[in-house]
């Protein structure tokens, strides 16, 4: 058994680094690493007056746990002399409560049984497996290195430990054993010692994720496990100095929820201000309230400022930011005002950090229900709710998310799950109903049921609700959504930030999953079946150098993005919509102000050096592509410049159509030319999409029905958990080919998304320009013209038409009956343009621009005859 925990340690060494999540309950994320510190470590002693601060030069850990126990000292006196009777009385009736309710119990994860466990400690209060581990820890100065690999080492060193500890506690709160069983010499020196090997860590860097999680979760129901005994401690009758020792390594280490990672700004002095839940990425979002044991410590000291920060922080997250409030908005991660949300920055990760802080935050309003520090739901909350609900569900399909919105897009599923709202919703509905009007009742409602069915249409909602077209202006996405067909396109501007990605944690490959990445779905896992073998520099829509061989994985927090401030869509929710983006990456951890930046660096060359100009038009079932100024800016780097128009699943028959003569694809690994006999054709999946190229726009097309083996676990390896994943993929891809070395290319595709072949031999619209400066197509009635400006005083002749902007825009113009609606979009989202002027056939219009934190959402004005 000595050599036990070693082992397993060992053993399952990658496997915990990815199931960290686990050890808290619930999926968290790691953070950029700092260099090394290569100071010694000295075993810590209690704190005494003649003790350094932190910073001072001696690194054995002793000024930090003298940083702990005066927090620990503050904080318990402050709370000391806060009076309110009723607010007193709350305290002590929660403190019952968490005497008898374990606090997040699925996060008590040991990798002994109880007996085993109490049968490791030694009288010093070490597990005996554990020891040779720990010295090799304490020999290489892990404890006081700053956080690095080998802390995340120690992190799951004194996770195990602290967990073995709760665990014997739950076994006395359950009555298995009894207090002369549990509250030993040995198992209170156990406390005390792994608390003070935790408390002496260096604080030099972010001490992220176990020791404001998982340790501070363990500590605290260990101290609620024992409440009677900790009473006794605290109102002075106590007679057991082990005992009172271990009640304050306990609170001192339960505090780190509060405390931990250090801001290293003013909240670090005033952990008990909403300030300290603000404007930072360890402190907004799951990272503030959904991880955390916030309320059980502010329990455990008795601490009304504490409870009065959280009832606060608890009513005013449930809210909205855009890039036009983001220095004003309560949190920066979250719901965002377009419907969708923010993780990690302006990443747009719609179904993780938005949903773990407000399901956070309606969880800790639930539990402050009857108390004084109970808060109702205000009309902000709500709104903010039911525009996000309307608005993630574009961003899920049939059961299926879209593979580009977490960093755990590459984890295989092999069936379709329900949305990911759905607790959310149920637990509105249950417990904050009457904070709702009945329109928005019903309307909840009837999305719950429509949940049941994983297809969600919500039929007799206004287009663009739930359905229909619509623009994302803070995520930069164009969708589109019917229950037959479902198109997204993942455009980039320097306004948003990409997708993350971290070696041997999450998705390893996220490199370009927002350079304009374009999905058609029909049955929603089109892409989900062939992750494991996509070559992801051909991902669908984008422009890129050909080589994923050539890349390496990195652990980069912000992910990829455009340097260009132009992206843009104009919609009004119907069949019809338009959008564009100037393409040249960047690694958005280079942003000023970023504070995890991760490992990429400017690693991974191929990455750089293209420019494009893309732009999407969406016309009824037609879908048209064009992208200009394709140009190579480091020819010298080997590999294709390649525009992918699709990179699917091939599911079924494939389909050659030219003249009306039809052939069937049935050989794979041949590359076949989308120009035969000098003509384009139409490739086809039964049951899916239609393709073909505009000639006159493109040079050198192909397709392939290619058969692949699928490297599931290279790619995410959490895959290594999953059983049956299928070994090999069947794929259709199709793609421009740009050459080497393109200056100023262009390219046009055309994707037919209705049932069946195309209806007809002539395209139903004409392209009207496709250069750097404009980009524009025209339906063949005249009633439609969709355009992207990329520059102002440019000038668009179309049939019957012309067209003058004085700002960049992007543009639809749509003729009904005897009168026009004209669309606009700012694509530069400029917070100074109160108007748009726009001139159609010498008449001018002066279009009001929304302003705030609607800057960017796309606005609909009538013209007459």
């Amino acid at each position: 058994m000595k050599k036990h925990f070693i082992s397993l340690f060992i053993g399952m060494r990658s496997h915990w680094a990815y199931c960290f999540c686990g050890l808290i309950g619930l999926t968290v994320q790691a953070y950029a690493e700092t260099p090394d510190r290569k100071e010694g470590f000295e075993q810590a002693t209690r704190p005494s007056n003649t003790m350094g601060m932190i910073g001072a030069e001696k690194r054995d850990g002793s000024a930090e746990v003298k940083f702990a126990f005066d927090n620990y000292h503050r904080y318990a006196n402050e709370a000391k002399g806060v009076k309110n009777p009723a607010k007193e009385q709350a305290v002590e009736t929660y403190r019952q409560y968490y005497a008898k309710h374990a606090y997040r119990k699925s996060s008590l994860q040991a990798s002994l049984s109880l007996e085993a466990c109490i049968k490791q400690l030694t009288a010093e209060g070490q597990f005996a497996d554990m020891i040779e581990l720990e010295n090799q820890h304490r020999a290489n100065g892990l404890v006081q290195l700053s956080y690095s690999g080998p802390q995340k080492d120690l992190s799951l060193f004194l996770t195990e430990a602290h967990n073995r500890i709760w665990l014997i506690a739950e076994a006395y709160r359950d009555r298995k054993i009894t207090e002369q069983e549990t509250l030993t010499p040995k198992y209170l020196q156990a406390i005390i010692h792994y608390g003070m090997m935790e408390m002496s860590r260096s604080n030099s860097g972010p001490r992220f994720h176990a020791s404001c999680f998982a340790i501070p979760t363990a500590t605290v129901n260990t101290y609620f496990c024992f409440l009677k005994q900790m009473d006794e401690v605290e109102s002075g009758k106590c007679n057991n100095p082990l005992l009172v020792e271990a009640c304050d390594i306990l609170k001192a280490v339960s505090l780190q929820s509060w405390t931990q990672p250090l801001r290293n700004d003013e909240t670090d002095n005033n952990i008990t201000h909403i300030e300290r839940f603000r404007n930072h990425v360890w402190w907004v979002g799951g990272n503030a309230l959904a991880y955390r044991s916030l309320l059980p410590c502010a329990v455990m000291y008795r601490s009304i400022p504490m409870a009065d920060v959280l009832a606060e922080v608890g009513q005013k997250c449930i809210s909205t930011v855009s890039q036009n409030t983001y220095n004003d908005a309560f949190w920066r991660e979250g719901f965002t005002t377009d419907g969708a949300g923010w993780g990690h920055g302006m990443q747009c990760l719609v179904w993780g950090y938005p949903i773990d802080g407000t399901s956070s935050a309606l969880t800790l309003l639930g539990a402050l229900k009857n108390s004084p520090w109970e808060q109702k739901l205000n009309r902000q909350n709500v709104d903010a709710l039911m525009s996000f609900f309307r608005g993630s569900n574009w961003y899920y399909y049939k059961g299926y998310v879209l593979p580009c919105l977490d960093r755990y897009s590459a984890v295989y599923q092999d069936r379709p799950e329900p949305i990911k709202y759905t607790t959310m919703i149920n637990k509105l509905l249950q417990e904050w109903s009457d904070s709702f009007t009945a329109a928005e009742i019903a309307e909840l409602k009837q999305l719950r049921q429509e949940i049941t069915t994983k297809q969600i249409n919500m039929a007799g909602f206004p287009v663009g609700e739930y359905a229909g077209t619509r623009w994302f202006f803070n995520n930069d996405d164009l969708i589109k959504k019917s229950p037959e067909s479902h198109i997204m396109v993942n455009m980039a501007s320097v306004r948003c930030d990409g997708l993350e990605s971290a070696i041997n944690f999450a998705d390893e490959y996220n490199f370009c999953t927002a350079d304009g990445q374009t999905l058609f779905q029909k049955r929603g896992d089109e892409y989900r079946r062939i992750i494991g073998a996509w070559d992801v520099t051909a991902l669908p829509g984008i422009t890129a150098r050909k080589g994923m061989e050539q890349l390496t994985p990195v652990t980069n927090w912000r992910g990829y993005c455009s340097k260009h401030n132009f992206a843009g869509g104009a919609t009004r929710g119907g069949e019809n919509a338009v959008g564009g983006f100037y393409f040249e990456k960047m690694n958005a951890s280079d942003k000023d102000g970023v504070n995890d930046k991760g490992s990429a660096g400017r690693s991974n060359p191929i990455l750089y050096g293209v420019k494009a100009h893309k732009s999407y038009f969406i016309l009824g079932d037609y879908f048209i592509a064009l992208g200009a100024g394709i140009t190579n800016t480091q020819p010298e780097l080997r590999g294709q410049i390649h525009t992918t128009i699709d990179q699917t699943v091939k599911a079924d028959a494939i389909h050659i159509y030219q003249n009306g003569k039809l052939s069937e694809l049935a050989t794979a690994d041949s590359v076949y030319s989308f120009l035969q006999n000098g003509k384009p054709v139409w490739v086809s999946q039964v049951g899916g999409f239609s393709y073909t190229i505009l000639p006159e726009q493109t040079a050198n097309a192909s397709f392939i029905y290619e058969q692949k083996a699928n490297e599931w676990n290279k790619r995410n390896q959490s895959n290594v958990k999953k059983s049956d994943l299928p070994k090999q993929a069947n794929i259709l891809r199709l793609w421009v080919d740009h050459g080497n070395a393109p200056i100023e290319s262009t390219y046009g595709y055309v994707v037919y998304t209705g049932t069946g072949i195309p209806p007809a031999k002539k395209l139903s619209f004409e392209v009207l320009r496709n250069d750097t400066l404009v980009q524009a197509v025209q339906s063949n009635d005249k009633c439609v013209v969709e355009a992207v400006f990329y520059q102002k005083d440019q000038v668009l002749h179309a049939k019957g038409l012309t067209i003058k902007t004085f700002s960049p825009a992007v543009l639809l113009l749509e003729k009904l009956g005897k009168e026009y609606l004209l669309t606009v979009n700012d694509p530069e989202m400029n917070p100074d343009l109160a108007q748009m002027t726009v001139v159609i056939n010498d008449m001018p219009l002066k279009v009001n621009m929304p302003q705030g934190e609607w800057c960017g959402k796309p606005v609909t004005v009538k013209i007459g005859r």
